[in-house]
C-alpha cells in the first residue's frame, strides 16, 4: 500500500517525524500546492491525503468575502471530481489557523475561521455520500498540544512549510489512527474487573453502602468513568465483567447502588467467579464466537494485567492511569473502539449477543437439535441493497471473518458498482429470539450461463440455525431461473475462515479440475496469477439438508 502526501504547503519530507505515517506504509510526497490532483493514482492500494490550509489559499487582505467563497467552491468542485475518478479512500485535512486580535475577534467572526466553518461543513456533507473521504480538524487536533507550537512562521519563511516538527509528529499520529481504522477492524469487547475498576474500594469488605462511585470526590471519577463506559455500549461495544467475587455481592451494587450508571442490562456475561480470569477469557471467546483479538482487559491489578499478557497474547491490555480521575479521558482517547460510523445493529449488539447466549443454551438442553430449530420459529427475509442498509452491508463486508467465503472486503463505491452491475441481496432474519437485523449479504454474477458466487457471508451471530442452507437454497432458485447450468463458489482461505470451507464440504461442494478452472477465468477475465483462490463446484443432484427447518420440503 502507497500513501500518497498532497498538500497546500511545503511538508518537509525529510522530516523523521513522518515515521509514526511510514511505520504504517511506505509515503510518497507531491510538490506542495498539488491538492486533489488524479496523478499517478494506484487504483489497487493507495490512500490519498489532502492536507489544506487555507492561509496558503485566502488572501486575508480581500475584503470582497464572494471572492473567497469562490475559491473554495472550486476547491470543492476539484475534490469531487477526484472522488468520481479516483477509487482509493481519501483525506481531507483542514486548518484556519491564523494570530488574531482578540479586540477585533470579539464580536466578528474571523475571515478565516469563516471561511473554513464553510468548507468543513461542506466536506462533511460530501461524507454523507462518499463513504471513502475522511475529514480531519488540523486545528483541533493541533489545539491538544498548543497550537503556537505546532505551528512555525520561521519554517514557512524558510521552505513554505506551515507546521513545526511537533506539528508533523501530531498529524503523523492522527493520520494513522485514521489509516489504521480505514485498514482494520475495530476492538468489540471490553473486559472489565469490578472492585476498584467500576467502583472504589471492595464490595465484599466495604460492603454497598461505603464503595466509592457517586458525584463528589474520588466517586465522581468511577462515576464518569461508567459514563464513558456505557457510551461505548450504546456504541455497540458489549461489556463484559471479569471478577473474583461472590456473585450475589456484585448483583447487589447493579440492583440497589443509586450512583451505578451502568445496569445489568448493559453487561453482556458475569463472569464472576474465582477461576483464573484467562480462563474466563477464553470461554467468553467461545461463547460469543469472536476471537480474543476483539477484547480489551481493563483490570486495576498490575497482576492480573500480566498474566492476560502472557496467557491471552491477542487481548489488548490497557494500563489504567495511576490517578482514577484520568480514567475516563484515557477510555475516551483509546482509539481501538473508535469507528466511522453506528448503524441499528451496533446498538442492539448487547441485546442480540444475550439472545445468542440463550439460544445455545436452549439447544443444548434439546435432544433433537431440527426439532429445536422449528419450535423458535425461524422467518429469514431477502433484501434489496439501498441507501438506508448500505452501511450495515459494507460493515459486514468488511468485519465478517468466520462465515465468509471470498474474504473480499468491498467499501461502499464497490458495493454500489456490484449492486448495479450484478445480482446481490441481503438477508435479515428474526426468530422467538427477536429480530436479528440483517445478518448475510451475498453476491452473485451471471458469467456465461454458470452463477459464480462472487461473495457469501454471514454474521456469526446466527450461525448454528442452517440459514446457510436456506440462503444456498435461495441461491440455487436464481439460478434455475437464470437457467444456469451451474453454480460455482470462490473460497479463500483466511486465518479465521474455516467454517466457511466445511460449509462447501459439507453441501456438495467440489474443488474443480485445473483445466476447468482455467477455461472458467477466461470467461470471466479473472487473473490467474495475481488470485490465491480455490474454486468450488455445486453437485445439485444432492439434496441440501435441513431445508424442513425453513418449513420447504426435500426434493
Amino acid at each position: 500500500m502507497i500513501i500518497h502526501l498532497r498538500s497546500t504547503s511545503n511538508l518537509l519530507n525529510k522530516n523523521i517525524n513522518w515515521k509514526f505515517l511510514a511505520d504504517f506504509s511506505k509515503l510518497k510526497f507531491s510538490e506542495y500546492g498539488e491538492i486533489f490532483s488524479l496523478k499517478n493514482i494506484n487504483k489497487n492500494k493507495s490512500i490519498e491525503i489532502n492536507l489544506v490550509f487555507l492561509n496558503d489559499i485566502l488572501n486575508i487582505n480581500n475584503n470582497d468575502f464572494s471572492v473567497e467563497v469562490k475559491k473554495i467552491a472550486k476547491l470543492l468542485k476539484k475534490l469531487k471530481h477526484k472522488l468520481i475518478h479516483d477509487p482509493n479512500p481519501v483525506i481531507v485535512g483542514v486548518s484556519a489557523f491564523s494570530y488574531i486580535n482578540e479586540v477585533e475577534a470579539a464580536q466578528t467572526l474571523q475571515k478565516e475561521q469563516s471561511i473554513k466553518n464553510l468548507f468543513l461543513n461542506e466536506l462533511y456533507k460530501l461524507t454523507k455520500k462518499n463513504k471513502k473521504l475522511y475529514i480531519l480538524d488540523i486545528d483541533s487536533i493541533f489545539a491538544i498540544h498548543g497550537l503556537e507550537k505546532c505551528f512555525d512562521n520561521r519554517n514557512y519563511y524558510l521552505s513554505r512549510c506551515r507546521v513545526s516538527s511537533l506539528g508533523i509528529e501530531t498529524l503523523s499520529k492522527s493520520l494513522k489512527k485514521i489509516l489504521n481504522r480505514i485498514v482494520s477492524n475495530n476492538k468489540k469487547v471490553l473486559l472489565l474487573d469490578c472492585d476498584n475498576t467500576l467502583w472504589g474500594g471492595v464490595i465484599a469488605e466495604d460492603g454497598i453502602g461505603k464503595i466509592k462511585i457517586g458525584e463528589e470526590g474520588e466517586g465522581l471519577a468511577f462515576y464518569e468513568f461508567q459514563k464513558v463506559i456505557k457510551k461505548l455500549k450504546n456504541q455497540g461495544i458489549l461489556i463484559a465483567l471479569l471478577s473474583k467475587n461472590i456473585k450475589a455481592d456484585v448483583l447487589e451494587v447493579f440492583n440497589k447502588h443509586d450512583f451505578m450508571v451502568l445496569k445489568k442490562k448493559d453487561i453482556c456475561s458475569f463472569k464472576i467467579n474465582w477461576q483464573d480470569k484467562s480462563q474466563n477469557i477464553k470461554e467468553l471467546s467461545k461463547e460469543i464466537d469472536l476471537n480474543m483479538d476483539s477484547f480489551v482487559f481493563w483490570d486495576d491489578n498490575p497482576i492480573e494485567r500480566e498474566k492476560i499478557k502472557i496467557q491471552c497474547k491477542d487481548v489488548d491490555v490497557i494500563e489504567p492511569d495511576i490517578d482514577v480521575s484520568n480514567w475516563a479521558k484515557q477510555l475516551l482517547e483509546y482509539d481501538g473502539f473508535s469507528k466511522f460510523n453506528i448503524t441499528k445493529t451496533d446498538i442492539e449488539r448487547t441485546i442480540q449477543y444475550k439472545n445468542r447466549q440463550e439460544f445455545i443454551s436452549n439447544k443444548a438442553n434439546y435432544k433433537n437439535e431440527i426439532d429445536y430449530l422449528k419450535s423458535i420459529k425461524i422467518k429469514p427475509k431477502l433484501l434489496k441493497i439501498k441507501d438506508g442498509n448500505l452501511d450495515r452491508t459494507v460493515q459486514m463486508c468488511q468485519k465478517t471473518n468466520q462465515f465468509n467465503l471470498s474474504s473480499k472486503r468491498y467499501n461502499h463505491s464497490q458495493i454500489k458498482e456490484l449492486n448495479k452491475n450484478h445480482i446481490c441481496f441481503l438477508v435479515e432474519l428474526s426468530d422467538v429470539y427477536g429480530n436479528h437485523g440483517i445478518v448475510s449479504f451475498v453476491c452473485l454474477k451471471d458469467i456465461e450461463k454458470k452463477i459464480f458466487i462472487d461473495s457469501f457471508l454471514m454474521s456469526c451471530r446466527v450461525l448454528g440455525r442452517y440459514l446457510e442452507n436456506w440462503i444456498l437454497h435461495e441461491i440455487i432458485k436464481i439460478s434455475k431461473k437464470k437457467k444456469s447450468k451451474e453454480i460455482i463458489a470462490e473460497f479463500t482461505q483466511s486465518l479465521k475462515n474455516k467454517i466457511a470451507r466445511e460449509f462447501l464440504k459439507n453441501n456438495n461442494f467440489r474443488k474443480v479440475s485445473n483445466q476447468y478452472l482455467k477455461n472458467f477465468k477466461k470467461e470471466m477475465n479473472y487473473s490467474l496469477s495475481k488470485n490465491k483462490s480455490e474454486f468450488f463446484l455445486l453437485d445439485q443432484s444432492k439434496k441440501i439438508d435441513y431445508l424442513e427447518i425453513y418449513g420447504k420440503k426435500r426434493k
